[in-house]
This record gives structure tokens, sequence and C-alpha cells, in this order.
């Protein structure tokens, strides 16, 4: 009772004094560029290929617009949160003018038009979650902002094959008594031929093929999925390669199949923009004339000859079957063929025959 009476009257603290002082120094709240720059060291030391970082920072950058635009002050991950993600969505979606944020692109194409597309939303969405995935993964971050923001629903891929007059007039178009036309002329065999990627194509090096095996080896530091694969081509196609590399010769640096006029490794912009003109040339419309086109091509033929998806699926360099079937599209007319040679009907009355 004697020591009750003591303490009877003075001052008590049940709660810390300096408490907000130390939430406000949280370390874990971080400028959001800082953090970017580490999710770009720890996924360039996973390996990605200088493309794909070069993805990530673009598309980044595209969110920090949106910021400086929409919401100046918000700078610290603490910040982010799944409502300003899914503002993000919407700006791009229904606010975000074309090309506003391509300098030259916006002085060629003048647009009033507002909005991307469903699969470029999808794209920058898909990097920017995968950026915050890494934060919260790594224990930068106690919630995951993008975590609950769906992508956006697109129709599906209706990328459509060149007929097999469409192929034989895109193949007519190069001038192969020029070098240039023959270089052409040979990519587009090999496009068709493999189905290979135009990236990859025009990254392969001369020991990369091999003549009397009839094969092209493409690795793994330039494949999309970082796997190296082997794809067989035709003696048509291995006879064009050979003679494009003794063509090659003239240049001092040759390690490349695919040079320019100048003995240089060519971009693909270039590539497209040259298979784009030959399809003017072919007066092909209604259908996107580019090396993607001739990967849709390889992959629909192939089934139609009698290939198997399972092969196939290797090919293409795809991780699933899902993807596979995005690259076939058949029209009613191949639908109405293969229904005629593979009907149980038609093959058992033909039998008895």
């Amino acid at each position: 009772m004697a020591d009750q009476s003591k303490r009877k009257g003075k001052k008590t603290v049940s709660r810390r004094v300096f408490q907000e002082e130390e939430t406000m120094t949280n370390p874990s709240n971080r400028l959001l560029t800082d953090l970017f720059e580490t999710f770009m060291k720890a996924k360039g030391l996973e390996g990605l290929r200088e493309r794909t970082l070069e993805e990530h920072r673009t598309t980044f950058k595209y969110f920090l617009t949106f910021l400086e635009r929409k919401h100046p002050h918000l700078k610290y991950i603490d910040d982010i949160n799944t409502e300003v993600v899914r503002d993000y969505v919407y700006y791009m979606t229904k606010e975000k003018q074309l090309w506003d944020d391509h300098t030259e692109a916006s002085m060629r194409f003048k647009t009033e038009k507002k909005g991307l597309s469903p699969f470029t939303v999808n794209i920058r969405l898909r990097t920017l979650k995968c950026f915050f995935k890494f934060l919260y993964d790594e224990g930068h971050i106690s919630e995951n902002p993008t975590k609950r923001v769906k992508l956006l629903k697109t129709e599906q891929d209706t990328i459509e094959a060149f007929s097999e007059k469409q192929i034989i007039d895109l193949l007519n178009q190069p001038d192969q008594r020029s070098y240039a036309g023959f270089r052409d002329y040979t990519l587009m065999l090999l496009f068709l031929d493999s189905g290979i990627r135009c990236n990859e194509a025009l990254g392969l090096k001369i020991k990369d093929f091999n003549y009397d095996q009839g094969i092209i080896k493409v690795p793994a530091s330039l494949a999309k999925n970082t796997h190296a694969r082997i794809l067989p081509i035709s003696k048509k196609t291995a006879k064009s390669l050979k003679t494009l590399i003794k063509e090659n010769s003239v240049f001092e640096s040759q390690d490349y199949i695919f040079l320019s006029n100048y003995g240089q490794k060519i971009d693909p912009s270039w590539i497209r923009s040259r298979i784009k003109e030959y399809g003017k040339k072919a007066d092909i419309k209604d259908i996107r004339v580019s090396p993607h086109t001739f990967r849709h091509t390889f992959s629909k033929m192939y089934i139609l000859n009698g290939g198997d998806a399972f092969t196939l699926q290797r090919l293409l360099d795809h991780s699933t079957m899902n993807m596979v079937r995005k690259y076939i599209q058949m029209n009613s007319e191949d639908i109405k063929k293969q229904h005629h040679q593979f009907s149980p009907i038609n093959n058992l009355f033909n039998k008895k025959k």
C-alpha cells in the first residue's frame, strides 16, 4: 500500500513518444526509380536478353510519364497502390493520345484518336506486373499493387497465312540478279521453310549453318526463349544459303549470313519494310505482309501437309500447345480439304470401291 501511495499522481507512459519519427524514416519508402534499377540489375544477372531488358526500361518510362502527367506527387514506392495502377490502365485505354510519347512518330502520324489497343495495354501492364512482383518477392514491398489488376480481354489472334499463289508472287518480286534481291529471296525461303523468327534469322552466323546435314542451329543466346534448337531445312533453302555465303566473301567481315550491301548486320525493321514493299508490288491485299506472316504460313502448311503438332511446337520454340494453336489459322477451304482427305465416310466407301 505504501508503494502505491508513492506512485499516486505521477506521470505514466504507455505509448512510445518517438514512434512517428521512426515510421517517417522507414527505409522501405524508397524512390520508385531507384527500385527499378535494382530490378534491372537482378534481371540482368538472371540472363535476360538485352532486347527484353530494353523493353522493360521502355515500358517503365511510359508508366513514369503517366505519373508525371496525372499524379506528379507520387514518386515513392509506397505511393503506388492498386487504385493508381487501375488509373494507369484506364488512362492507357481511354485518355492517352496516340503517339504523344514518340516525338518523331507524333509528327508523322497526326491524329486526335485516344486510347491504346488492348494488346498494347496488356504488354505494358505485364511488364509492370513483373516489376512489382519482383519487389514483393524480394521483400521491398508488403503488398503487390498489381496483383488484383487483370489484363484486358483481347480478340483471338487472327493473323492469316499466305496462299500458295501469294507465296509464289512474293518470291518472284526480289531481283535475284542483285545482291540485296538474292539475299531477300533467300531470307524468305528460310522464313517459309523453317518458321524461324525474323530476329533469329538475322542473327544467324555462318557457324550456325550446316549444309551437309541440312540444318540451322538457333543458339540459346539468339532464341527468344533462350532455348537452343535445331531447324531442318530443305535442299533448296540450304543451297541458296550456301550461295549467299559465297557472295558474302567480298566483305571483310562475314560472320553473319544475312548482311547489308555494306557488309553489316541488318536491322529487323529494315527487312520488315522491304518485305512489306514486296507485298505491295505483288498486289497482295487484305493480309499483313511481314516475316511473322511467313511464320504463320509455315505453321499452317506444316500441319496441312501431315506434320504433327508436337514437333511443330518444338520447331516454333513455344512452351505451350495453346500458343501453337494461335499460329494455325485455317480458312473454310482448308478445313474442307482436310475433311475430304480424312473423312471416315470417304475413306470407308472409297476402300470398298
